[in-house]
């Protein structure tokens, strides 16, 4: 007894090792009852990129992007580091200037604001923010409508199935 007490006494002293990292992956008492369902990821910026195409005309995007594929030229530059307000906004100085989007992205680049590039070809930057805002709003609520479906769970999955076959219990081939 003497031993068993000495030995709890140390097991509950002990500290965590210094060197233990936590990976994300876990496994407790609770693990098989978690009912985490499938979350639709409407961040994406994919699913974005098609809900922007579908706001912007197609005749606006090829003179903007110069390309017939809007939606890839809207997803490039998304991964590229422009947000999406910022994006949005510098299609419609592209648009109102006849400045080629990929110029006023190069000089984004290089100016470092919306104001100066806007002030450089006379774009009045409030009215064109305050409509990229409400483009955006739009967008960004027809997102999930361009997502994928998320993928059923085994639960939930409607290809396991019995049959019956009338007549024939008991019969062998």
């Amino acid at each position: 007894m003497r031993a068993f007490t000495v030995l709890l006494f140390l097991a509950l002293s002990g500290k965590p090792a210094a060197a233990q990292v936590f990976l994300g992956v876990e496994a407790g008492p609770d693990s098989f009852f978690k009912n985490d369902g499938a979350k639709l990821d409407a961040l994406s910026d994919d699913a974005f990129a098609w809900a922007l195409s579908a706001q912007i005309s197609s005749t606006t995007l090829y003179s903007v992007f110069e390309s017939t594929a809007g939606e890839k030229e809207i997803l490039k530059h998304l991964r590229h580091g422009l947000y999406r307000q910022e994006l949005i906004t510098l299609i419609l100085i592209s648009e109102k200037t006849a400045v080629p989007f990929s110029k006023l992205a190069l000089e984004l680049d290089r100016e470092g604001s919306l104001r100066l590039l806007a002030k450089k070809y006379g774009a009045d930057l409030p009215a064109l923010f305050l409509e990229a805002a409400d483009i955006k709003a739009v967008a960004d609520a027809q997102t999930p409508l361009f997502l994928e479906p998320p993928v059923a769970e085994i639960r939930d999955s409607s290809s396991a199935f019995t049959a019956e076959i009338p007549g024939a219990a008991g019969k062998k081939p």
